[in-house]
């Protein structure tokens, strides 16, 4: 049998015949390494342009997030100024002023945070310091939006002195005391939190915006007469148009 087989391959037939096969073994492995190539290519390509995509979402939430800090940075002195006055009146035995107790139309920070594959994609792209940025920045919008619902809550509770509610016992004007407090320690994280976005997204390299309807408010007269962080049409409507109290 070796014998036969050494003849074999001394005709050169097995020769030619292994070459081809090892041709064609090299051919199919060059073959599978570049579609997998192309395919890593493709996907690659794919999540960068969906992180470029998301991104650009981002930038346009932040725009407007930075205008919603700016307006809360220029409202939160009149709201603690009116926590301060409830504080007083809430010390003393005369009855509350019930508009000092009307809560003013605060916004909320939408703003969806990057995933986890973005922000990996845009550290390749464009760097650790800007990935960085975007998660800050979602940080600081969970913290403020946190602080905003608390702020939103305990202004509702304070309703616990109004005349509407009923006869006032010192009881309730020391729990209303308590609620002024608390709502002043939150008004200054809010702002401290607004700071935060507004230089977060001036590293981006994103400038506030906001809807052409909208206005901010340039002091506290405006707070109060829009009763609402930002001027918006839509609420001055509902407001304008909801069923008023009878006596």
């Amino acid at each position: 049998m070796f014998i036969l087989t050494k003849d074999w391959w001394s005709t050169g037939k097995a020769r030619h015949l292994a070459s081809l096969f090892a041709f064609e073994f090299v051919v199919i492995v060059l073959g599978v390494l570049t579609a997998q190539a192309v395919a890593n290519w493709s996907r690659d390509r794919a999540a960068q342009r969906d992180m470029l995509s998301n991104k650009e979402r981002a930038d346009a939430q932040i725009a407007s997030l930075t205008s919603i800090s700016i307006a809360y940075q220029r409202v939160i002195p009149c709201m603690d100024e009116r926590m301060l006055r409830i504080m007083r009146s809430a010390s003393g035995i005369g009855s509350i002023d019930p508009p000092m107790l009307v809560r003013p139309t605060v916004r909320n920070l939408p703003y969806t945070e990057l995933s986890s594959e973005n922000l990996l994609k845009m550290r390749e792209h464009f760097g650790a310091d800007v990935s960085d940025r975007y998660e800050r920045m979602a940080d600081y919008v969970d913290r403020s939006q946190t602080l905003v619902n608390m702020l939103a809550n305990d202004w509702q509770s304070l309703n616990i002195i109004s005349p509407d509610a009923g006869t006032t016992g010192p009881g309730d004007r020391q729990e209303a005391r308590i609620i002024a407090s608390r709502m002043r320690s939150t008004l200054y994280s809010l702002g401290k939190m607004s700071q935060n976005i507004r230089n977060r997204a001036q590293e981006i390299g994103v400038t506030p915006r906001l809807k052409s309807n909208l206005r901010l408010p340039q002091d506290c007269t405006d707070l109060w007469r829009w009763n609402s962080v930002i001027y918006d049409p839509e609420d001055v409507r509902a407001a304008r148009d909801s069923p008023k109290k009878t006596a």
